[in-house]
């Protein structure tokens, strides 16, 4: 067997090429999930009218809660000043709540209300529905291999590889 020379990162030529085409599928992706068009079928589909901001912010709150806004900032890679708008604008709705840290009395902590997790499930159903009419001609086992190889590399993610 033929053994083609590592790159500068380690990868053989064959890896290389493997890694760039899942780099560009997950660009696609992410570009899908992202797309207007794909919020606004999200959206409809699960009977709720938010904004992009919105929902991703309802979204982060739902994996980090009780977490402080700046915490999320960073962790979104965005200004604090621009999660408090869509912060008021869920608060208001009923689908997140504030409470004092007890860490720090100054400081707030949000998380999602009883109300946001239904929200965030009637999201994440759509959001399924959504996926599941791409895959709709796959083989069941194709699907279920794709799920463990997006559970991997979303572990990978997960522990900053």
């Amino acid at each position: 067997m033929d053994q083609v020379p590592a790159g500068a990162n380690g990868l053989s030529r064959p890896q290389h090429e493997a890694v760039d085409g899942v780099a560009a599928a997950l660009a696609t992706v992410g570009n899908w999930m992202f797309a207007p068009a794909t919020r606004r079928k999200i959206m409809a589909a699960s009977g709720l009218d938010l904004s992009l901001g919105d929902y991703t912010l309802l979204a982060q709150v739902s994996l980090h809660a009780p977490v402080r806004l700046s915490v999320l900032a960073e962790l979104m890679e965005v200004d604090k000043s621009t999660l408090s708008p869509p912060a008021k604008r869920l608060e208001s709705r009923g689908f997140i709540e504030r409470r004092p840290d007890p860490a720090d009395a100054r400081a707030q902590l949000v998380s999602v209300t009883r109300a946001g997790k239904l929200a965030i499930g009637k999201l994440w159903k759509a959001r399924a529905t959504a996926v599941a009419a791409l895959l709709a001609d796959w083989d069941t086992a194709d699907v279920e291999q794709l799920a463990v190889s997006l559970g991997a590399l979303s572990e990978a993610i997960k522990r900053g590889r």
